[in-house]
């Protein structure tokens, strides 16, 4: 069986702090979009991963370009958030 052909995106939500402001963060959804499959499926998500858009598109890139797969992601994102 082939690997899956995994894409990477990072999608905006709105988090509540303890304090209870709302602040804008990026969540990591990760899915199959392997040939022979009529549509994406949702592999998993991380939620929080960075707070701006040029952080979340360079993840994406850094993934998609490794095609990091999801039993190796929590490892990847603990390396790559400062």
């Amino acid at each position: 069986m082939a690997r899956p052909k995994l894409y990477y995106a990072c999608t905006p939500q709105l988090l509540q702090d303890s304090d209870g402001k709302l602040r804008k963060a990026f969540r990591l959804n990760v899915l199959d979009i392997s040939e022979g499959t009529d549509r994406a499926r949702l592999l998993c998500t991380v939620n929080d991963v960075c707070g701006s858009k040029s952080r979340a598109r360079q993840l994406e890139a850094l993934l998609y370009r490794n095609q990091v797969s999801p039993k190796h992601l929590i490892d990847v994102l603990e390396d790559w958030l400062p």
